[in-house]
């Protein structure tokens, strides 16, 4: 099974990947749904405080690697040639995928103002509301180790235009990695 890894700073637009993805038939686990529903158990709001802390207990409580586990057995049971699996965070999570299938690491990336500004449209309750909260949740997912994925990536796509130029890099990196 090949394992394309979706890794990003929030708002650089993983999940319009994510989309463009699936309507290519590619099956998509989200590892921020393991947070999301350990948010829930605890009876939080997932608001974008809640969902990073829980996020940075939980990894120290069970170790870096605990939300791919979690994903890691849903993986296994997706039948298909090729998985997405957006949000990794760090190194370990890697390892473990690689124990499920040949993984590829794809960046997503967009200028800081443009994540700012796409997060603050959106309007999600984990959304940052200012500035700050932006500023304060990209230290957060530094602090799990992104910037070391991104370091390490096999492909780099940039997302500072149309989304139809995003589905065309999306499909040329398909045909690279032998998808198409």
């Amino acid at each position: 099974m090949k394992i394309i890894c979706l890794v990003g700073m929030p708002g650089a637009g993983k999940g319009e990947v994510n989309k463009i993805l699936e309507s290519e038939n590619i099956p998509t686990v989200v590892m921020s749904f393991v947070v999301r529903d350990e948010v829930k158990k605890r009876g939080l709001e997932p608001n974008i405080k809640n969902l990073d802390n829980v996020a940075v207990d939980l990894r120290k409580q069970f170790g870096k690697d605990v939300v791919a586990k979690r994903i890691a057995e849903k993986v296994k049971t997706i039948n298909s040639n090729v998985v997405c699996v957006d949000g990794v965070r760090n190194i370990e999570e890697i390892d473990i995928l690689k124990k499920v299938g040949d993984v590829t690491i794809v960046c997503i990336d967009a200028p800081e103002k443009m994540r700012f500004e796409r997060l603050s449209k959106r309007g999600e309750s984990r959304d940052p509301k200012n500035l700050g909260e932006f500023k304060w949740r990209e230290q957060k997912q530094i602090g799990l180790g992104v910037d070391r994925v991104i370091e390490i990536a096999d492909y780099k796509i940039v997302n500072d235009d149309s989304l139809e130029d995003l589905e065309k890099k999306i499909k040329k990196l398909l045909a690279d990695i032998g998808h198409v």
